[in-house]
């Protein structure tokens, strides 16, 4: 992963941890176990020691009731606004 990467998965999995600890009051084990996700996918993901897969991501919105994109919505909230992935040269 490049560094712009990794810094976006660590914002998002801050952002993620938050929310599920906000949402469920949950411990991940139990969250991770209740709803089929492994407990070291989970505690990468809110990490940000990986990226996250659609898959997985889309269980986690289920689990916490709402829509995939709704879960982006509310995890991206926390990034700084001039916050860029790529290159200049992609935009």
């Amino acid at each position: 992963m490049e560094q712009r990467e990794q810094e976006y998965c660590k914002i998002i999995g801050q952002a993620l941890r938050n929310f599920r600890k906000e949402k469920t009051k949950k411990s991940l084990t139990l969250f991770a176990n209740e709803n089929d996700i492994s407990k070291s996918t989970l505690s990468h993901i809110e990490l940000g020691q990986n990226q996250p897969g659609i898959i997985n991501l889309k269980k986690i919105a289920t689990c916490l009731e709402i829509t995939l994109p709704e879960l982006i919505t509310i995890l991206e909230k926390d990034l700084p606004k001039d916050f860029r992935i790529f290159k200049d040269d992609h935009y």
